[in-house]
């Protein structure tokens, strides 16, 4: 019988990891309506500088047990009993909702669809932050089946 306890720290683990793997890019906010942005993305010297991360509500851990509750294996995709990765890039805009979902490293269709509607599904995150006021981040996070 296996341990519930042992799957959800190896998912720990996993989400740990693929969030230092993580890039990802504040985005100026501050247009006023109608006008055009001119640089919409920091330059890299400057990615990092004064940036607090977004959170999913729970930490890492609620990210985890969330994708844990909600992933299902596709039944076509159960071929073999390996466990398999798909990594998800997304942007968590100002407001903390999830856009722009798509794959960054596929496995299988079925398991790319799959982890795409899981991530589409997510509830609100913590913004990131830079200097304070809520910005675009770009996020990829890794999506493990098994």
């Amino acid at each position: 019988m296996k341990n519930p306890l042992n799957n959800l720290a190896k998912t720990i683990a996993l989400v740990t990891l693929a969030a230092f793997c993580t890039t990802g890019y504040a985005q100026n906010n501050d247009l006023a309506a109608g006008d055009a942005p001119t640089n919409t993305t920091l330059p890299k010297e400057n990615a990092g500088a004064g940036i607090v991360m977004p959170e999913f509500p729970g930490g890492e851990v609620g990210l985890s047990k969330y994708i844990e509750e909600n992933l299902k294996y596709p039944e076509n995709a159960k071929k073999d009993s390996l466990s398999r990765k798909v990594f998800v890039q997304f942007v968590i805009n100002a407001e903390g909702k999830v856009e722009n979902v798509k794959i960054a490293r596929s496995v299988d269709q079925a398991l790319d669809k799959e982890a795409i509607r899981v991530v589409k599904s997510m509830p609100k995150w913590e913004p990131a932050k830079q200097f304070g006021k809520p910005v675009k981040f770009t996020h990829t996070i890794a999506v493990e089946f098994k």
